[in-house]
């Protein structure tokens, strides 16, 4: 009796010890794991910033790679390099423009984007005669035959440059013209000595008329048009009287302004459409297309009154100075400007031998 009242006090007081321990381990265990999944949490968000910091960097070493391939594909974007960039859209209209273009053509941005490129950097129609006007159109309509092209453009003080094109045309998803990028370079230094080039082969030095050779050229170039298409045609021949005595007298200063006042005589006389040259010394040529005998003789007189009323001074003396032309037109019997030039020049010897000052016809 005794023991068993003995052993119903004593389990309560274990169980409360048991309970005791269990909780305290429990506690101690979740207290641990609360720790270890701070630690863990701590671990990760530093895993995490470590990962963006890398993501960030990789990031920029591939902005940088691109960055790179682009300007090594794209020469207009380094500033270093010298060349042209602009973006038109269908019409023409300026949409982009670099900046080394800008500085080029001497125009602040805001003043060519949205404008036309004909009217603005364009002209429309250049030093030659050639019209630009419908430039795009040509570009727009053959896209293949315009990859790359030359033409002259404008500045906004007026100076004339030139500029080699290369066109890409860009598309639309649907299939439709979106815009026309194109890349340029200055080439006005090479146009430039083409074009001394050109003058040392065609211009006479002294004078700046054409010289035999190209004005014997271009002639055969008339003659065979005007026989073609059954076409007037008419030549003058012009010398100076009495050159040799009167370059004897008054010295070579008056051999040079003597031809100075033939040359701008003639000059004044004929159309664009004419053409001048220099055949001899003082022996002259002007090739009249479209021109009959009597048009030409009204053109020969107009040239000997110029110069026989001209005010020719050497070392402060007046001197007079005449001219003696001859002229000639295309017979059907005629196949070379040479046999043409041939009756002139027979002409005016025969002229020159009974008189000086005169216009005559064969």
């Amino acid at each position: 009796m005794g023991w068993k009242m003995q052993t119903e006090s004593f389990l309560p007081a274990s169980v409360a010890v048991v309970l005791c321990v269990v909780l305290a381990a429990g506690l101690v265990f979740a207290v641990c794991r609360v720790f270890n999944l701070r630690a863990k949490r701590a671990a990760l968000k530093e895993k995490v910033v470590e990962l963006q910091n890398a993501l960030i960097l990789c990031q920029k070493e591939l902005e940088d790679m691109k960055k790179e391939k682009h300007r090594q594909m794209d020469p207009y974007s380094s500033k270093n390099t010298k060349s042209l960039f602009v973006c038109l859209d269908k019409d023409g209209v300026i949409r982009s423009i670099n900046d080394y273009a800008c500085e080029l053509f001497g125009y602040d941005r805001e003043e060519l984007v949205g404008k036309n490129i004909i009217g603005s950097i364009v002209p429309a129609k250049d030093s030659h005669g050639q019209t630009l006007t419908n430039l795009v159109e040509r570009i727009k309509n053959n896209p293949r035959l315009y990859l790359d092209n030359e033409n002259e453009s404008v500045c906004k003080d007026g100076r004339k440059c030139w500029i080699s094109w290369t066109n890409r045309i860009v598309y639309a998803p649907d299939g439709s013209l979106q815009e026309i990028r194109s890349v340029g370079f200055d080439i006005t230094p090479r146009k430039q000595m083409e074009e001394e080039l050109r003058q040392m082969t065609v211009i006479d030095p002294v004078t700046g008329v054409l010289n035999r050779r190209q004005f014997l050229e271009d002639g055969a170039k008339e003659m065979k048009r005007a026989r073609r298409y059954k076409r007037d045609l008419s030549v003058l021949l012009m010398t100076i009287d009495r050159f040799e005595s009167l370059n004897t007298e008054h010295g070579p200063a008056f051999g040079d302004e003597a031809i100075r006042v033939a040359v701008t005589a003639c000059q004044n006389s004929i159309r664009d459409s004419d053409y001048l040259g220099r055949l001899a010394d003082i022996e002259f040529a002007i090739l009249l297309p479209e021109t009959p005998l009597e048009g030409a003789k009204i053109v020969a007189e107009r040239i000997r009154g110029e110069v026989m009323h001209s005010d020719l001074m050497v070392e402060n003396v007046k001197i007079a100075v005449t001219t003696s032309i001859s002229i000639a037109a295309r017979t059907d019997a005629d196949e070379t400007i040479d046999s043409v030039l041939l009756r002139a020049f027979n002409s005016l010897r025969t002229s020159k031998a009974r008189q000086n000052n005169i216009a005559v016809a064969e």
